[in-house]
């Protein structure tokens, strides 16, 4: 089953390795949550907000992404080296604000 959110905020949340595939989430806040190796693949994202989040190997390759906002994020390389993947998501209404690793 798919992941459906909206208009909800997570708070120091710890999601490592969390699975979001597929998932819609429309006007959903990340704060300081523990996202290191979770993967948004295939998932739409409206207006999400991801702010002081560790996204360090993060997979959001071919999400929709629409109005985003990663604020003090962590997206460097992961322990073993990898990094977080974007692969061709559109990034043209994303903010990227103060992201190590961006």
């Amino acid at each position: 089953m798919d992941v459906v959110a909206q208009d909800e905020t997570f708070t120091d949340c710890i999601a490592e390795g969390s699975h979001f595939e597929g998932a819609m989430l429309t006007r959903v806040t990340f704060t300081c949550c523990d996202l290191y190796w979770a993967s948004f693949f295939m998932a739409q994202l409206t207006n999400v907000t991801f702010d002081r989040c560790d996204l360090r190997g993060s997979d959001f390759k071919d999400a929709t992404m629409c109005d985003c906002r990663f604020l003090n994020c962590d997206v460097r390389t992961d322990a073993l080296g990898g990094q977080t993947e974007f692969g061709d998501t559109d990034l043209s209404t994303v903010q990227f604000v103060n992201c190590r690793g961006r």
